[in-house]
């Protein structure tokens, strides 16, 4: 990714404090992101898109009860499912399922050309869920690791579309200056199976006052969700990053794993 580099005068930050503002290659050109996303039959892909969201779901219940009054968490993740088309009744009946005994789970794995992997999953039998992921990144160049956690952080991530509250296009450097002025750390260019976005980084603390702050300067936020973001990332040769992408696809496609995060540039 190419990344910028702005220096922040007058403000109110530690002198000499450096803004690290991240643009990932644009979509169509930055190799990970086209291999990464494997598409599947549409319908296949919105299905497997709905499962993950209802173990998101499950998850924040469990952690937050079921009222997104007083669960933001529960209320962030709503609001992604609603963006996504999510059917009212998927939504319904994973928010009745917080009396099952799901655990929640975080496993370090190392992936194909040194990459590092963090998995979040959800499941009722622990025991059984960490052997089939153990089973499923040996089978797939990966191993399980304790250390692959500290690669990691976890952060407050805005997602807005790339065109402002009047249609108009946002260019990257605009949103560089945006995320200066909002207070976050971070603004990544990124795309999923649908459509491109600018990923906003911050702190957990100051996700809220940076959404606020980013709809108020003119942006539409879709969502804001918590992440594992990497501290840096790595470069793959072509084989290296064919077969990451089978690994985390095999993950992914694991009915407990709720994400895969990875470090893979």
């Amino acid at each position: 990714p190419r990344v910028s580099q702005l220096e922040i005068p007058g403000c109110g930050c530690a002198p000499g404090r450096t803004l690290h503002l991240t643009a990932e290659a644009p979509a169509g050109h930055n190799k990970w992101s086209k291999v990464r996303h494997i598409k599947g039959p549409k319908d296949a892909e919105r299905s497997r898109i709905f499962s993950k969201l209802s173990l998101s779901i499950r998850l924040a219940v469990k952690e937050g009860g079921p009222n997104p009054e007083f669960n933001s968490n529960l209320y962030n993740i709503l609001e992604v499912c609603r963006s996504k088309h999510m059917p009212k009744s998927t939504i319904e009946a994973a928010l009745k399922t917080e009396k099952t005994k799901d655990i929640y789970l975080l496993y370090g794995g190392r992936g194909p050309g040194g990459s590092s992997l963090l998995i979040e999953a959800l499941s009722n039998s622990g025991f059984k869920c960490q052997s089939d992921i153990r089973h499923i990144l040996n089978k797939n160049g990966g191993m399980m690791t304790e250390g692959a956690r500290h690669s990691f952080d976890k952060k407050g991530v805005v997602t807005t579309a790339v065109e402002d509250r009047e249609k108009k296009p946002v260019n990257l450097e605009h949103a560089l200056e945006l995320a200066i002025e909002a207070g976050a750390q971070d603004v990544k260019e990124a795309e999923d199976e649908e459509r491109n976005f600018f990923k906003f980084i911050c702190d957990v603390s100051s996700l809220h006052q940076v959404r606020k702050k980013l709809d108020s300067l003119g942006l539409c936020s879709v969502s804001c969700t918590l992440e594992f973001i990497p501290h840096s990332t790595v470069q793959l040769a072509d084989p290296d990053l064919k077969q990451a992408a089978h690994l985390i696809q095999a993950l992914v496609n694991y009915e407990d794993v709720i994400h895969v995060y990875d470090n893979i540039e």
